[in-house]
């Protein structure tokens, strides 16, 4: 008797201990190893379920027990590029699984800018692309120009002050709405954002919508929509994520990002500080830290710039249907500009500094009703302050004294609240979204209206219906109706138009009108310091425009991989376009040129497989103005892009080496002569590359990345610049551009606590 309890004692403990079933997935061609792959479990005869991922060398363990298995535990193994394979297991034997490789290699993300409801980018109605976080990654990006400056249609432009401001589609960045999770984002200076000022940390992507989204998204949303989507939850983990990112020639940034699930809520902090330490054509390629003579060395024409960001989402999930979301963020930004000494003893000089201050808060609830129903709503509240001081600083004594008149501070705040209401069942040929979309903007400083504050409000509402007359075909035709405080707001309509010719390609076509009152910074706005002079104008007519869009997708999925391609045309044109022209090299005035027309075009190719990424494209994108043809210039001045792209990656051996590269043509601008008289200037093309590898380590727990910014050693670029009588023409001049060539390192540290198991 007592053997036999020794026995069943004995077996009892055996299957205690050994409560891990061994597991290897591998090619069922090659019979490699398949690494990272996922296998998700489920026991038939109670709630335990699991998710466990293989290292790289495809092996993993179940945390599983014979009480567990004896009644079957379902499995099934996922990895990126292959068929779904299930299995039901019933031992703690070791087992070994073989994956085929899928005819369908879907790498599409899903994508909520202007949807009903989120869907892939392949199956959107209106043409999208998305830069994903792996993308951000292999870049190195550290803010969104860095992301935006290797897309086609794109250009981006530099003040060594006021920052990266952006063109799309030959339209300026006042004519692109730039959204963070659906809030748009505000701090115009001269009409356009500062892409330097917004962070990637906690970026789970980016979505275009190239072209108009008036009806969605109202003013600003002509020439395309880009929305910053941020990460709001853990995966039912816990994660800390640190980035630090060096160029020896003066710049350091760090991030830290936790996140943390318990129960039916998530929460994720991310901080972080950016420091550069300004650059001079010139200076060394490693930045000196040592004290200097308060010479002319003091003055750098890419002013020092120190900035400090964080951002809090709190996820709650009420039950299966509703999820709120709160999202807080803050940025501090600050320039600090030190002149050159004042001759004729050089012994003073006048400094300024220019502190920006970013406070967003926003309260989101998404509801899933049944029969492919949706709500979204949000409340935000964002506030911007710039301030600027200006003092002058003896050289000998360092003490200032504030220079009287120049101090400014420009305040402004944004009020938007959000709603859509959706039904889209994915079988239904009849489909619609109902919204509203209210926005309060508010302006103050002694640069505003004689420091008196300013409003200007846009209450709109908007409606889309979709139509399905057969399987492959979608029309969507919408209305946006807005009140708007200072000016008449015309009806604005839209249609978007998806065909599925076949299995392979896409045709879409889209119209769309649009209206863009001028912004309280056009306006109002009077930006002052020693190298700008930027007047608002109070006279300004509002813009109005008619938007026409057309592409045609190729994806076809093969057994190792897909290739893309795309076809796609656009012409826009505005009346009354509103522009900053400039009168000479620091002056600058908001004017209505007219009548403004782009038409353009674009090709690109590319190919995608588990170990190759490589893409190529080129973009021609013409504009047309009455300036243009006063001054005896053609129809249209065309200006031409190319951009490459290739990443090779050993999964296996946690290798990757990337390459970007995009040449940008001659571009047109605008130009003030003496005389008072409006003509055009031209900024030379150029080349931007950059090249980097990158190395796991640690169980892809640490990433190190090395690499090239700006091979070519761009700086500034060759313009003309008005500053030239009506006889004697505009003068040569140069804009800046970038640093010049510049190395950096990156490394990257992701840990994730275990996957908990969870209940229905």
């Amino acid at each position: 008797m007592t053997r036999h309890v020794a026995a069943l004692l004995g077996v009892s403990i055996s299957c205690i201990v050994a409560a891990q079933v061994p597991v290897l997935v591998h090619d069922e061609g090659s019979k490699e190893s398949v690494p990272y792959a996922h296998v998700s479990w489920k026991a038939m005869n109670s709630t335990a379920r699991g998710v466990e991922v293989a290292g790289p060398d495809g092996k993993l363990t179940l945390p599983l027990d014979q009480a567990t298995v004896q009644n079957g535990v379902a499995v099934r193994i996922d990895f990126i590029g292959y068929r779904a394979l299930l299995d039901t297991l019933y031992t703690l034997a070791p087992c070994s699984f073989s994956l085929k490789h899928a005819q369908l290699f879907d790498l599409d993300p899903v994508v909520v800018t202007g949807q009903y409801r989120p869907t892939t980018a392949d199956k959107a109605v209106q043409r999208m692309h998305v830069i994903g976080a792996e993308q951000i990654q292999r870049m190195a990006a550290q803010n969104l120009g860095d992301v935006l400056g290797q897309e086609l249609n794109m250009r981006l432009t530099q003040d060594n002050v006021l920052g990266t401001s952006l063109s799309m589609r030959g339209m300026g960045g006042e004519n692109v709405k730039i959204l963070v999770d659906g809030v748009p984002v505000i701090g115009r200076q001269d009409g356009n954002l500062d892409l330097a000022q917004i962070d990637l940390t906690g970026i789970e992507r980016v979505e275009i919508l190239e072209g108009p989204l008036s009806v969605n998204y109202g003013t600003n949303a002509l020439a395309g929509t880009i929305n910053l989507i941020t990460q709001k939850n853990t995966g039912n983990s816990s994660s800390l994520k640190a980035i630090a990112y060096v160029e020896p020639m003066g710049r350091l940034n760090l991030s830290v990002a936790a996140g943390q699930h318990f129960g039916k809520s998530d929460v994720l902090l991310s901080v972080g500080r950016n420091f550069f330490g300004g650059w001079a054509p010139g200076q060394s390629g490693v930045f000196d830290f040592n004290e200097h003579l308060a010479d002319s060395t003091r003055y750098k024409p890419w002013k020092p710039r120190e900035q400090y960001f964080g951002r809090l989402n709190y996820r709650y999930a009420l039950n299966d249907k509703w999820t709120l979301n709160y999202k807080g963020e803050a940025m501090q930004d600050r320039i600090t500009d030190r002149g050159m000494p004042r001759a004729p003893y050089e012994e003073s000089a006048f400094d300024s500094d220019f502190l920006t201050q970013r406070f967003d808060n926003a309260l989101f609830a998404t509801g899933k009703l049944n029969k492919g129903r949706h709500i979204d709503a949000l409340i935000a509240h964002d506030r911007y302050q710039r301030t600027r001081r200006m003092w002058i600083r003896d050289l000998t004594t360092l003490e200032t004294q504030p220079v009287p008149g120049e101090a400014d501070d420009s305040r402004f705040s944004l009020t938007n609240i959000r709603a859509t209401y959706a039904n889209a069942n994915d079988s239904a040929k009849i489909g619609f979204e109902l919204g509203s979309d209210l926005n309060l903007e508010t302006a103050a400083g002694e640069r505003i209206a004689d420091g008196s504050e300013q409003q200007i409000g846009d209450y709109a509402a908007f409606a889309s219906a979709q139509w399905r007359p057969v399987q492959r075909l979608i029309i969507r035709p919408g209305l946006r109706y807005a009140y708007n405080t200072q000016y008449q707001a015309p009806v604005v309509p839209s249609i978007d138009v998806r065909l599925q010719l076949d299995t392979a390609f896409t045709l879409r076509a889209s119209y769309a009108e649009g209206f863009r009152a001028p912004s309280l910074k056009e306006l109002y706005l009077y930006f002052v310091d020693v190298n700008h002079d930027i007047h608002g104008n109070p006279d300004l007519t509002a813009e109005t425009s008619n938007n026409y869009s057309l592409s045609l997708s190729y994806r076809k999925a093969m057994e190792k991989g897909v290739l893309r391609g795309e076809i796609a045309g656009f012409h826009d044109r505005i009346h009354d376009l509103i522009t900053l022209a400039e009168e000479n090299a620091t002056l600058y005035g908001y004017i209505n040129v007219g009548e403004y027309r782009t038409l353009g075009g674009s090709f690109s190719l590319g190919w995608e497989s588990g170990h190759w990424s490589v893409g190529a494209g080129t973009a021609l994108t013409g504009r047309y103005d009455t300036v243009g043809v006063r001054t005896g210039g053609t129809t249209y001045e065309f200006a031409p892009e190319v951009n490459v792209n290739a990443t090779r990656t050993w999964r296996k051996q946690g290798w990757s080496i990337t390459a970007f590269a995009k040449y940008q043509g001659e571009q047109q601008n605008y130009i003030f002569l003496d005389d008072g008289s409006l003509s055009r200037g031209r900024i030379s093309s150029y080349v931007m590359a950059d090249a980097s590898v990158a190395k796991q380590l640690c169980n892809e727990h640490l990433t190190v990345s090395v690499g090239c910014k700006n091979i070519g050693n761009i700086t500034d670029l060759n313009a003309t610049l008005g500053n030239g009588g009506a006889h004697s023409g505009p003068s040569a001049g140069s804009v800046p551009l970038a640093t010049g060539r510049t190395f950096f390192l990156r490394l990257a540290l992701d840990l994730k606590g275990k996957i908990k198991q969870t209940t229905p």
